[in-house]
């Protein structure tokens, strides 16, 4: 009875060991890659997949190799890269992936250490051919943008196969030393001046262009007021001759009185010698004293 109760506390623990090694759990941020005998037979919780939970294996024959499923950051520091002009800069890059095929990252890198240093080395290559046709003043300015999308292209491109994907790179420093810096400072100062005095060389060409115009309007403005004053005012002597006809056909003497009280007047106001026949002189003498007796 004694050999029969150790028998089964060794089957117990046999089981207990057997069942330990039938089941694993692939967590929700890993992905899981079964192996029997180093070669790959299933895969878990794949990018795209949601197949996390309890699974199972072959006891003692297959073996499981976790990857991370989530984005992966690699930071590259103190990159040596020359510009075109062989000025030297320091630069510290960033690199984000993920392991997208887990059996062709197991056949090609194997481990993230493997991995990360093929990446790191695909990294610097990259960065120094996209670098090597720049000026410091393009790499530290305005152009960052378009150099990351172009080495992140070329990092695809040299791990392609590998079973990971290069999702950014950035480029976080790009320093240079004190006197290579100054230099470039008075470079990038001397082309910000050129575009300056461009840009105010055709503001003054355009304005004088404005001016211009805004003078041959104006004179097309006058001309055509005057032009249509000079109508008017042609109109309104046509008018004025038309009543005067008209007067004068209803009654040539108070038209004619008329006109010498008009001749009387403008004749006082503007100190001019009038000469009048006798019948009109009497009227003049009368609006002379009137003048004279006003003070005028």
């Amino acid at each position: 009875m004694r050999g029969l109760g150790i028998l089964t506390i060794v089957i117990a623990i046999a089981a207990i060991i057997t069942a330990a090694n039938s089941f694993f759990i692939v967590d929700q941020r890993e992905q899981a890659l079964v192996l029997q005998v180093g070669a790959a037979k299933e895969a878990y919780n794949e990018p795209g997949t949601n197949e996390a939970g309890l699974k199972m294996k072959v006891p003692f024959v297959q073996n499981v190799v976790t990857y991370d499923r989530r984005n992966i950051g690699l930071d590259i520091p103190n990159i040596e890269v020359f510009a075109s002009n062989q000025e030297q800069l320091i630069v510290d890059a960033f690199v984000r992936y993920q392991v997208s095929d887990p059996l062709a990252f197991y056949q090609r890198l194997g481990t993230k250490r493997t991995a990360e240093n093929q990446l790191s080395q695909f990294t610097n290559t990259a960065i120094r051919n996209a670098l090597a046709n720049k000026l410091p003043e393009e790499i530290i300015s305005g152009q960052r943008a378009q150099l990351m999308d172009q080495i992140r292209e070329n990092l695809s491109q040299s791990t392609a196969g590998r079973g990971l994907t290069v999702i950014d790179v950035r480029i976080r420093r790009a320093d240079l030393p004190q006197d290579v810096s100054e230099r470039v400072f008075r470079r990038m100062e001397a082309t910000r001046n050129q575009e300056a005095e461009l840009i105010r060389a055709n503001g003054d060409r355009e304005a004088q262009a404005i001016r211009a115009k805004a003078d041959r309007d104006k004179t097309v403005l006058l001309a055509e007021a005057n032009q249509k004053s000079e109508e008017i005012r042609g109109e309104g002597d046509a008018k004025r001759n038309e009543i005067y006809a008209a007067a004068y056909g209803r009654d040539p003497d108070f038209f004619r009185f008329q006109r010498a009280l008009i001749a009387c007047e403008e004749s006082l106001s503007k100190n001019t010698q009038l000469v009048l026949g006798p019948k009109q002189l009497g009227l003049c003498d009368e609006f002379i004293d009137a003048a004279r007796a006003s003070g005028r």
